[in-house]
């Protein structure tokens, strides 16, 4: 019995902080709407209101159910790599350069790794999980927290492991951790701004909000997550300017929890992975011919 309470009152601990990390991001995001963008932001507020409270249940299902089975997971998946001697370099390996310079490569490198992570999920075997993410049809700050457990396992194992293996020091992970966690919220907040010319070098909540459109022409673009060097690079980069038209997708996941949770374990999701690349596919052929 006592066991028992103690993971309930581990879990409930685990909520009140995963819902006191969503204050800053939520306080700054309601502070923005009311500065730039008028007198819509209640009204905006409100349409996008019953998706944010769909996205909070998520979040509290990862926090008790997919977080501790992602840890115990991930830990003995990298000390698997570890043990194959797969590290690339030590953490005393950058003690030479700079702390500035280091936390820097350690963005960079993981914008990169979290370029092709995206890339892959957009993938149809993966696409299903992270279809999710994308279900959300008015997409605001908290959408970046929206994230199916399968998806969840290729954000936070992949990437993670990966930067693991490269060997950054505990201060310049801790660092990338907090920037892509605070970025993720403000790339996803419904502002219209591109940057100006540096919407060409970093991510705008305009360009990765056509990375939600649900128009054709958006379709697998906008992967990177801080900066345009890799869509630029891999020919995915797309911004002409705000997206004002319709987001979400057109795979049939209703609005519940439950839905949400087993749609990527139902056969019927294989259908949105057929219309959303072979239909398109079919057509550039046809066009072709």
């Amino acid at each position: 019995m006592e066991e028992i309470l103690n993971i309930l009152l581990d879990g409930g601990r685990n909520v009140v902080t995963a819902l006191a990390g969503l204050v800053f991001p939520a306080a700054l995001a309601l502070i923005l709407a009311i500065l730039f963008k008028g007198k819509t932001w209640l009204a905006d507020l409100r349409r996008a209101m019953p998706e944010m409270r769909l996205t909070l249940k998520i979040v509290v299902f990862n926090v008790l159910v997919t977080g501790p089975m992602l840890v115990i997971t991930m830990t003995a998946f990298h000390q698997w790599l570890v043990n194959l001697g797969l590290t690339l370099f030590e953490p005393g390996d950058w003690d030479g350069l700079p702390k500035w310079l280091v936390m820097f490569t350690a963005v960079f490198i993981c914008d990169f790794f979290s370029y092709w992570r995206h890339r892959l999920d957009h993938m149809p075997l993966l696409w299903p999980a992270h279809a999710v993410h994308h279900s959300d049809t008015h997409v605001t700050w908290i959408t970046s927290a929206r994230w199916h457990p399968i998806n969840l396992l290729t954000v936070r194992g992949l990437v993670g492991s990966a930067m693991l293996l490269v060997g950054f020091p505990v201060y310049a992970l801790v660092f990338n951790s907090m920037l892509r966690g605070l970025y993720g919220y403000f790339i996803h907040m419904d502002l219209p701004w591109t940057y100006g010319k540096w919407g060409q070098y970093f991510v705008s909540p305009a360009m990765h909000r056509w990375h939600h459109s649900a128009e054709e022409k958006a379709f697998d673009k906008n992967f990177g997550e801080f900066f345009c060097i890799f869509d630029k690079t891999f020919g995915t980069f797309y911004l002409p300017g705000p997206c004002d038209g319709p987001l979400g997708v057109s795979d049939d996941i209703a609005p519940t929890l439950r839905s949400q949770i087993l749609y990527a374990f139902s056969p019927r999701a294989y259908g949105g992975v057929i219309r959303r690349w072979v239909a398109p596919a079919k057509k550039a052929e046809e066009t072709v011919l």
